[in-house]
């Protein structure tokens, strides 16, 4: 049980109640079955049950416990019921499924009807269009109670998050995190499977945060999440967006679907604010459509690419747009990133940042705005900018002479950032960038070359190595990358991660920068549908254990 979750059932819903609900939310009768087993006979409209209670809905058959509703969709791989057997044992309190019963389930159903225990079976074949609005209303409109904060992009999504409930906790509100780094409170995160949940699990951990005390929920939105309806039902305070760029091809197909996608948090959800990047071509193009059609919500703007022009401020006169938009002037970087500062100015002011890159310049920016936008004065924010602390495994430093930095990034533009802004912190005439990374198994196959020129283009030294291959061959996936290469022979390759990473720490010296990209945070290695322990914070903890005792 999660430390920050009542140990006991805090809430229910009656059958009655559920039945009244679904009715409302139905066009065709002949789509829902009442009772599969129990009560097949029984006309639609005939009452069927007692006062009966249930608790919390899971479409996860192994977390189902007694009086909860199992809900059985079809999955990537499985149905819901083919764990029906295993369900039923739990003594469910009911079963939602969207499509009839075969046999042989049906037989599982007559049988638990026979015992003890009589677990009413509903059939719903659209309930999965409704599924987020169910789980809304089911947990009494949790996003209701708290200020919920969605924020989407390719990049910066984590960092803007972290950033935004940091600023908060410092300002001595009580916030949890939803998204890549796990789901609670900042310092007790419960890991997560996906970085937005399933539409259930989002309203029912909203339900769980409001139960204790808290005031904002900060949520990463991935574009699966936005194409699989995952947060619907969901009211936010505010909506984000950092910047899109290319990644997850293989799910959307094309940029142009992928972007679509990004933009129906700020299109098709319900949100008081919005703050928008106008570096980003699509930021600036959901400006430019609010600006077309004037809504009631208050947008933000923000922008650190100072190359970039902000929209006339005349063309944003029809929106509450904030006349103060934060941008960046007068960036300086330090050589020693152990104790470096990015300065810059924000709202005429200068404020030391203990981060690294013009890019975490656009995250931090994309917090202030949500906090600013919320009406908290710049005057209680700037006090509190030099304590914000990078998220682990997003330019994180791990070591100095030589600099070891780990990072996430694992998309064509995600590298580009890292590297060239890590290059602006080598020391003049000293040093050389080196990178270390990988591509995916079973994902987006046009990324690699790119990745591969991005990393020839930038980094002084490549070494190419594994990264999650899943189903494919490590080695196909780095022939993948090394077709992006004009000098593949300048290159190294070591398909062993841990190998790959002390070999390039033992070439490098003290005023080397290396960068070890593409897992972050992540505790483990996937090959063949195998997660195995790895994390390449450890591997250089080792390294560096080993290399003082020599």
């Amino acid at each position: 049980m999660m430390a920050w979750q009542d140990s006991g059932k805090h809430h229910s819903k009656t059958l009655v109640e559920i039945e009244i609900f679904i009715r409302t939310q139905i066009q065709d009768t002949a789509a829902v079955t009442f009772d599969t087993v129990l009560l097949r006979g029984a006309s639609f409209e005939s009452p069927r049950y007692n006062d009966v209670n249930v608790h919390d809905l899971s479409l996860d058959s192994r977390k189902i416990a007694e009086k909860d509703v199992f809900i059985a969709l079809q999955g990537e791989q499985q149905h819901g019921l083919n764990f029906l057997e295993s369900v039923l044992k739990k003594r469910p309190g009911l079963v939602i499924s969207d499509r009839a019963l075969t046999s042989s389930e049906l037989a599982l159903c007559a049988e638990n009807a026979s015992g003890a225990s009589k677990t009413p079976v509903w059939v719903v074949s659209n309930i999965k269009d409704f599924l987020g609005e169910f789980a809304a209303w089911f947990y009494d409109q949790p996003s209701r109670k708290l200020k919920v904060v969605g924020i989407t992009g390719t990049n910066g999504k984590t960092s803007s998050a972290f950033f935004t409930a940091q600023l908060l906790q410092n300002l001595g509100q009580k916030v949890a995190l939803m998204g890549t780094l796990g789901n609670g409170p900042i310092d007790d995160l419960q890991k997560s499977a996906n970085t937005t949940p399933d539409s259930v699990s989002v309203h029912r951990l909203l339900h769980e945060f409001a139960c204790k005390g808290m005031q904002w929920v900060v949520m990463e939105v991935s574009s699966h999440a936005l194409c699989l309806g995952r947060i619907q039902g969901v009211e936010f305070q505010t909506v984000a967006l950092t910047q899109v760029t290319r990644d997850h091809m293989d799910f959307h197909g094309t940029l142009e679907a992928y972007s679509e996608a990004k933009a129906k948090l700020f299109t098709e959800y319900p949100s008081k604010n919005q703050v928008l990047n106008l570096a980003d071509s699509l930021g600036l193009e959901i400006c430019k459509k609010a600006v077309a059609k004037p809504k009631s919500q208050e947008i933000w703007c923000y922008q650190a690419d100072t190359n970039q022009k902000y929209l006339a401020s005349e063309s944003l006169a029809n929106l509450k747009v904030q006349s103060m938009r934060l941008n960046a002037q007068g960036i300086v970087f330090t050589a020693e990133i152990a104790n470096q500062s990015t300065h810059t100015m924000l709202a005429t002011e200068q404020v030391n940042l203990a981060l690294m890159g013009v890019f975490n310049l656009e995250n931090v920016f994309c917090a202030l705005s949500i906090l600013l936008v919320n009406g908290v004065d710049w005057s209680q924010l700037k006090m509190h900018l030099a304590k914000i602390e990078s998220v682990s495994g997003r330019m994180q430093v791990l070591a100095n002479s030589p600099t070891i930095i780990l990072d996430f990034a694992h998309t064509p533009d995600a590298l580009e950032q890292v590297l060239k802004a890590v290059k602006a912190h080598l020391a003049d005439g000293q040093g050389r960038l080196k990178v270390v990374f990988g591509c995916g198994g079973n994902r987006d196959q046009g990324k690699r070359p790119l990745m591969g020129a991005i990393a020839e283009q930038y980094a002084d030294s490549v070494m190419l190595t594994s990264d999650n291959p899943r189903d494919e061959e490590p080695q196909s996936i780095i022939d993948d990358i090394v077709k992006g290469l004009s000098q593949p022979e300048a290159i190294q390759i070591e398909l062993d991660r841990k190998q790959a990473i002390a070999t390039v720490l033992q070439q490098s010296v003290q005023h080397d920068i290396v960068v070890i990209a593409g897992k972050g945070h992540e505790d483990y290695q996937e090959v063949k549908g195998v997660r195995t322990p790895f994390s390449d914070a450890s591997v250089v903890e080792q390294w560096l254990t080993l290399a003082k005792n020599r």
